[in-house]
């Protein structure tokens, strides 16, 4: 149980990731291109994060 807890935590922390990674480039969008930047950058980490725990799962 606490081994499924333990893959479930990355994986959920890079899907918020990558949420909040549409919020700063939506703001980068409206003008802020340091939002946009961290944005891409958020969206990015997050996917790194889900892929591989994704895969350690199966």
């Amino acid at each position: 149980m606490t081994e499924a807890v333990g893959k479930f935590i990355p994986i959920f922390v890079g899907v918020l990731l990558i949420l909040r990674g549409l919020f700063w480039i939506i703001d980068g969008k409206h003008g802020n291109k340091r939002s946009y930047f961290f944005g891409i950058a958020a969206i990015m980490v997050g996917i790194i994060m889900f892929i591989t725990v994704f895969f350690q799962v199966l």
